[in-house]
């Protein structure tokens, strides 16, 4: 799976480019999203309900975990992602190709939520080595 995984990233990216890609994933994390075994998500009483809601769901497609930090002067949460199955050296940072995914996934899962807001966006900021950190805030 892995020679496969590698192989369609850089056919995407050599057809798609980089921007191409991250819509086309985004697209896909949305679309795990609205499977039947994945959503809705079970709303959070708490955000660490929710953090334990979206770790469950992660788990069980072999996908990493999460940790969620809400900045409440920002009105943003910060998702720092570990454990997102690597497609070889691939992405920013190495190895954290799909992470135009967890964009679409995370955003479509707060979706669901009590209170969603419209126009929130998750993408992608500067993260630690081995970890993606996606901020959901208003665009």
């Amino acid at each position: 799976m892995t020679l496969f995984l590698r192989a369609l990233a850089a056919e995407i990216d050599g057809q798609a480019g980089a921007a191409g890609r991250d819509a086309l994933l985004r697209a896909v994390g949305r679309r795990m999203a609205a499977l039947a075994a994945l959503a809705p998500l079970a709303p959070g009483a708490s955000l660490e309900a929710l953090e334990a809601e979206m770790n469950s769901a992660l788990e069980a497609m072999g996908w990493g975990q999460v940790r969620l930090i809400l900045l409440e002067a920002e009105r943003a949460l910060v998702f720092t992602h570990a454990g997102l199955p690597r497609t070889g050296g691939l992405g920013e940072p190495p190895g954290a190709w799909l992470g135009a995914a967890l964009e679409g996934l995370y955003e479509a899962w707060m979706a669901t939520q009590p209170g969603a807001e419209a126009g929130m966006a998750a993408r992608r900021t500067p993260g630690g080595t081995g970890e993606v950190v996606v901020r959901y805030a208003r665009e």
